[in-house]
């Protein structure tokens, strides 16, 4: 049990941390020789297929709400963006890191939650029990 915590831990880490190295390479191409948009695909096409990996494992409730918060998202961006006349690119990096810490948090909490319960589904110790059973 204590395994796939941190596990899980380890990974909603990664996948922050590339989000933000990601963000934050995006937004050296400004001053650098790369042509922005070029980065910015390479990016969104690397971040979707990580999606499609995760969602294949996930069930229809999930995907369902997983494809409505992406169009709320997906709205908010473009009204966002819509809005905005000049976009400051140290204040979108901000904004993302900012969000991909949000995002961290949530997952981190529903790594939590999903914890507990499966702790409460196999009582304390059951895990270690049989495994230790299990090596003998």
């Amino acid at each position: 049990m204590s395994n796939l915590i941190a596990s899980m831990a380890r990974f909603s880490t990664a996948m922050t941390l590339f989000g933000v190295e990601q963000m934050e390479r995006t937004m050296n191409i400004v001053g650098g020789g790369k042509d922005m948009s070029t980065s910015v695909q390479e990016l969104e096409k690397t971040l979707n297929s990580l999606t499609d990996v995760l969602v294949g494992n996930m069930d229809a409730k999930k995907k369902e709400t997983l494809h409505s918060v992406s169009k709320m998202a997906e709205e908010t961006i473009n009204r966002t963006m819509d809005g905005m006349e000049v976009a400051d690119p140290r204040e979108m990096l901000k904004a993302s890191t900012d969000l991909l810490q949000k995002t961290s948090d949530a997952t981190a909490s529903w790594v939590s939650r999903a914890a507990s319960a499966v702790e409460k589904a196999t009582g304390p110790g059951k895990t270690e029990e049989t495994t230790a059973g299990s090596s003998r």
